[in-house]
């Protein structure tokens, strides 16, 4: 297993609506584990396929994370996901390591009920609330080439967006 490089939100490929998994085969085995590996690595909930530039529906989320506690692991891999049921809309705190440094308050489902395949074949569905109804909404949202800010108002995503240029910037990035 490695690390990968994640794109950031100036990348083109995160713009891009993602096609389907259409081979389940140990290349998508492998992106699967580098991408828990790379998750972890960067301290985040979630990751989808194109934030490490590869244009397809494919997921990883640690199901088990405690946002307070940062422990108790429990990675899952969904392929095609898709979110078939959701209600009662929360505004909550949201980052992404494609924009890292940044947050805001983004409205999203309280809960929601996501489908998928496995790496086995076999169909999964989850039914998640709050935290985690959050992670997998914000990652089905890369795999349509939206970011967490889109979903905000225009002064609001314009002055996130100057503060993460002005980040890069300083770091030597732009």
């Amino acid at each position: 297993m490695s690390i990968l490089n994640i794109r950031n939100c100036l990348d083109p490929v995160l713009r891009k609506k993602c096609e389907p998994v259409k081979n389940i085969d140990g290349n998508l085995v492998a992106l699967s584990n580098d991408m828990i590996e790379t998750m972890f690595d960067s301290v985040g909930v979630g990751l989808a396929a194109n934030q490490v530039g590869i244009p397809q529906r494919l997921i990883v989320v640690d199901f088990g994370f405690d946002a307070e506690k940062k422990e108790d692991h429990n990675p899952i891999i969904i392929v095609n996901p898709v979110i078939t049921a959701a209600e009662e809309e929360q505004d909550g705190q949201e980052g992404c390591l494609s924009i890292p440094e940044i947050v805001a308050d983004v409205p999203r489902f309280k809960r929601v009920e996501v489908k998928g395949v496995d790496l086995d074949g076999n169909d999964v569905r989850y039914e998640v609330e709050d935290y985690l109804a959050r992670a997998f909404q914000h990652e089905l949202d890369h795999l349509e080439g939206k970011l967490f800010w889109d979903m905000l108002g225009r002064t609001k995503r314009d002055i996130l967006k100057r503060k993460f240029k002005k980040l890069l910037k300083e770091q030597g990035a732009e």
